[in-house]
């Protein structure tokens, strides 16, 4: 909803803000894969609380504005004359939709830093030297968030949806699969094989000439199809073998004998 209200769809900036997002949120479930800690806040102040009591009021205060004429003009024509000739002119001149995601993407930036921080110096870490290792397991989520930029702009202007819908459900499958080898003690692959049809397609977007709009946008529709299928059938794999190893049922509390 925060790309609605700044009006972010057709573009690159779009991508910033959900892989971002799903970036850092897959950092958080690596730091507990590696720690047993999964963090919730940074400081006394900053946490996923505050989090989503902001965005509650920011979803507040975007209902009472209008939001074309606050995130579509730049910086300066929101501040008074005197601050505004004082900043440098890249930052006056930019949107301000550009600015909050700049905000965002920089605020993430610093959660993921200290999230690696914390983990390299972990004991279990450090003792059993993993810290490339650790490090190794960004490799798939970090080229998935490079991806959109592979594609050809007008791709990315005129099919926005289909290739967030993939990556979405790609970072969603790898998160899962994070938790659920955290929690068995299983090793994660630091190459996930899930994610080489998609760069394969979006490559092949890029450089065959004889590629139609349509026909890439046919790819990247039956793409999406795909990984929705393979999240559902990794989703039903897990949560049978974890009932089947635990002997309960997942909805419903196993009757006794």
């Amino acid at each position: 909803s925060a790309a609605g209200w700044a009006r972010l769809g057709g573009s690159l900036w779009y991508f910033v803000l959900q892989c971002s997002l799903q970036f850092a949120f897959f950092t958080a479930q690596w730091e507990e894969y590696y720690t047993g800690i999964l963090p919730h806040a940074t400081g006394k102040f900053v946490g996923v609380t505050e989090v989503n009591y902001g965005y509650g009021l920011a979803s507040f205060l975007m209902a009472c504005i209008d939001r074309d004429a606050f995130w579509g003009n730049t910086l300066a024509s929101h501040l008074p004359q005197s601050l505004a000739s004082s900043l440098p002119p890249i930052v006056a001149n930019t949107e301000t939709r550009h600015i909050g995601v700049s905000c965002w993407l920089l605020m993430n930036t610093v959660l993921v830093l200290l999230s690696i921080r914390r983990v390299l110096s972990h004991s279990n870490v450090t003792t059993n030297k993993l810290a490339i290792s650790a490090l190794c397991k960004f490799l798939t989520p970090g080229l998935l968030a490079i991806s959109p930029w592979i594609l050809p702009a007008h791709f990315v202007q005129n099919h926005t949806r289909y290739i967030s819908v993939a990556i979405g459900l790609m970072m969603s499958l790898m998160t899962k699969k994070i938790i659920v080898f955290s929690m068995a003690k299983m090793n994660y692959a630091s190459i996930q094989l899930d994610i080489l049809p998609f760069m394969l397609c979006c490559l092949w977007i890029k450089y065959d000439d004889n590629m139609t709009e349509s026909g890439a946008k046919a790819v990247m529709g039956a793409l999406c199809l795909w990984h929705t299928w393979r999240l559902l059938r990794w989703s039903n794999m897990a949560i049978f073998q974890i009932c089947e190893k635990l002997d309960i049922h997942c909805f419903s509390i196993k009757k006794k004998g």
